[in-house]
């Protein structure tokens, strides 16, 4: 039964890769011709067309398909149409800042969003309860762009306190950390309260309670382990969207990541560069994913004997 569960998984992950490499294939293929956006203006129709079949993109939309896709079975990825360099070492060149980017967002987003939730329902009805959810609807109302934008005018051209763009040092992390952590601290806060207030309910918390136990410990040794199985679904579920909204914040504070590389790789019509660079992206968010379930099975002991009939 493993077996055919983790076939099942090996099954569906080749076929939602085959699924977006297709779709960004053929949408990379109605933007235009990227010699276009390669060579100067004015060059004679001779060059143009000796271009294009040198990246061999003279031929019908079906056999580029089919030699993309073999490629790729090979090993092959191609060489970047801007740099002439192999796409995977211009992509893995950019990992490094947007890994880092996204694991203090992420640190930020659970040391925050964990503690503000449970604090939310246990306050709830109360003031200081109500000022918790309004600064999370405030974080999850503004968009990124407008949030980084509104940091920088202020920390760097006003009080001068923070570099405004690059990554070389700490205070670099600062703005683009907080900037794309905001929505994500205020979504993990509302998830986490309405888990906490369904757990706050339950019988065997009053148990819990009647035995002598503080509040606080009721709540971290019998609340929140039952709370977290939703909290990590809700986590899991965003790191798709972190990683969509990371090509803003990079974009804005000119974070040279992998954000700010499809994006250029958009805007010149790098079709090896972005196909690669999507396909990247998508195997990583489905690793995360894979990670997920193997969390939810190390909590919730009812997720393994499930997985094991």
């Amino acid at each position: 039964m493993m077996v055919r569960l983790v076939a099942r998984r090996i099954l569906r992950v080749a076929l939602m890769l085959w699924v977006i490499g297709s779709l960004v294939f053929f949408a990379t293929r109605l933007t235009g011709n990227p010699i276009d956006s390669l060579m100067p203006e004015g060059i004679d129709a001779a060059s143009r067309q000796a271009m294009i079949a040198y990246w061999g993109l003279d031929g019908p939309v079906s056999e580029q398909y089919l030699h993309f896709w073999t490629a790729l079975a090979h090993g092959q990825f191609g060489l970047g149409l801007q740099e002439r360099r192999p796409v995977a070492d211009i992509f893995f060149e950019r990992t490094g800042n947007s890994a880092l980017l996204l694991l203090a967002t992420l640190a930020v987003t659970v040391a925050i969003g964990v503690p503000g939730g449970i604090l939310a329902a246990v306050w709830r009805g109360r003031p200081r309860g109500g000022v918790v959810l309004l600064l999370a609807f405030l974080g999850y109302a503004t968009p990124n762009f407008v949030l980084g934008i509104l940091l920088i005018l202020i920390f760097s051209y006003r009080l001068h306190w923070l570099p405004s763009s690059g990554a070389a040092g700490l205070a670099h992390y600062v703005m683009p950390t907080l900037t794309l952590s905001a929505f994500f601290v205020a979504s993990l806060l509302r998830y986490t309260r309405n888990a906490m207030l369904d757990v706050l309910s339950q019988d065997y918390m009053r148990t819990a309670r009647a035995k002598g136990f503080t509040e606080r410990q009721t709540i971290l040794r019998h609340g929140l382990g039952n709370a977290m199985i939703p909290v990590i679904t809700a986590l899991g579920l965003q790191v798709a969207t972190l990683v969509s909204g990371a090509v803003v914040v990079e974009t804005v504070f000119a974070w040279h990541g992998v954000g700010d590389l499809l994006v250029n790789a958009t805007l010149h019509r790098d079709y090896p560069l972005l196909q690669f660079g999507v396909l990247a992206v998508a195997a990583a968010v489905v690793a995360v994913n894979i990670l997920v379930d193997l969390a939810y099975s190390a909590i919730d002991p009812r997720v393994r004997l499930a997985e094991a009939v």
